[in-house]
């Protein structure tokens, strides 16, 4: 799976105004899978992060290869550009719990296509990102690696939506702090990647199926979809970019409601990135109807990093380092974010790894 040359994204007024009360070091400049145990100990990592032991013995974390590019208003430009657009961002978002107008981020949208015969696609990844990992990013780089070698789509756009507050998930940090960690974890990594505060900042609780609805309004109504570059223009296909433990979850009875269900895998349909653990074939069988809109996508390298073990690792004291995004961990440390995560128990097992890509409102996941 997939990923401004600047920043399309700007903060609700409440949210900029608490951001600038920290110091700008908090915008620093930047610089899934079968659990073994870890070498020379008989013990599994699981075993060890959900007891009283000691922390784990040194391992090596690998994180994946990236193309860091470089855009003028990131890290501490970005604090300095948003003091000097304080009355614009009055303007723009107001003073409100949800923002009073709405700017689309479409900065870093492809504005024509390259292959007019081709189907535009653009994928969201709904979820928490409590925190976000390398994985968020990787599962867009596979899905674009999907779409150019395996379909007739081509890649317009991807955006990572953070749910609001009033899902109330465990582990949950502010949507403030999740939002400004997404920016951080794109702004020089992607050129592609865009966040929508849109979902954050809703006062409400907004199911997956009203998100897509969502960026289905804003790119094919709003904008009337792309330019073909021979003088017409095209709908774009909105797709939800998710792990297989959602699937798994819709093909649970009682999970989803069944209009829900309908109208995301009928109408917008989802690319799934494979999770090594995960029955898909099993979840797929009970989803034969919207087969042809169910996309899998097999993960070549295996990743098994989670938001709720990152969050674990903090908590225990234990270096996140290679595990996110180096502005993230910088972030974290200097928000003192999920260092007494009073929400989450000590004895959480880390096998109940997050969705932060998907979620119903009846049945929320672990993240």
């Amino acid at each position: 799976m997939l990923s401004r040359p600047h920043l399309h994204f700007l903060p609700s007024c409440s949210i900029t105004n608490r951001l600038l009360h920290r110091s700008s070091a908090a915008f620093p400049n930047p610089p899934r899978g079968t659990r073994a145990p870890l070498s020379g100990s008989s013990t599994s990592i699981d075993n060890i992060l959900s007891s009283d032991k000691s922390p784990l013995p040194s391992a090596i974390f690998l994180p994946p290869s990236h193309s860091p590019r470089d855009f003028s208003r990131t890290g501490k430009n970005f604090v300095q550009f948003v003091q000097r657009r304080s009355t614009v961002l009055q303007a723009i978002t107001g003073d409100g719990d949800e923002m009073d107008e709405y700017r689309f981020p479409d900065s870093r949208l492809k504005k024509k296509m390259d292959d007019p015969e081709k189907t535009p696609l653009l994928l969201v990844a709904c979820g928490s990102f409590s925190p976000i990992t390398f994985l968020h990013l990787r599962m867009f780089v596979m899905a674009a690696d999907y779409v150019k070698h395996n379909t007739d789509y081509e890649m317009i756009g991807g955006y990572l939506s953070p749910v609001s507050d009033a899902y109330k998930k465990q582990g949950l940090a502010p949507a403030e702090h999740r939002v400004a960690m997404c920016q951080l974890a794109i702004d020089k990594a992607s050129s592609w990647l865009m966040v929508d505060p849109w979902e954050a900042e809703k006062k409400e609780y907004q199911p997956t199926a009203k998100v897509l609805d969502h960026f289905d309004h804003e790119i094919n109504v709003i904008r009337k979809g792309i330019d073909t570059g021979n003088g017409t223009r095209k709908p774009v296909k909105i797709s939800l970019l998710a792990g297989a433990d959602l699937i798994q979850t819709m093909s649970t009875p009682g999970v989803w409601s069944e209009k829900d269900l309908d109208h995301i895998l009928g109408r917008y349909g989802t690319f799934i990135i494979e999770r090594s653990g995960t029955d898909i074939d099993e979840a797929l069988a009970s989803l034969q109807n919207y087969r042809d809109n169910i996309h899998v996508i097999q993960q070549l390298i295996q990743n098994d990093v989670s938001s709720t073990k990152i969050r674990l690792f903090l908590r225990r004291g234990m270096s996140v380092q290679y595990l996110i995004p180096a502005p993230v961990v910088e972030y974290i440390e200097q928000n003192h974010l999920y260092r007494d995560d009073a929400r989450s128990s000590s004895t959480t097992s880390i096998q109940h790894a997050d969705s932060d890509k998907g979620k119903s409102k009846e049945v929320p996941t672990a993240s």
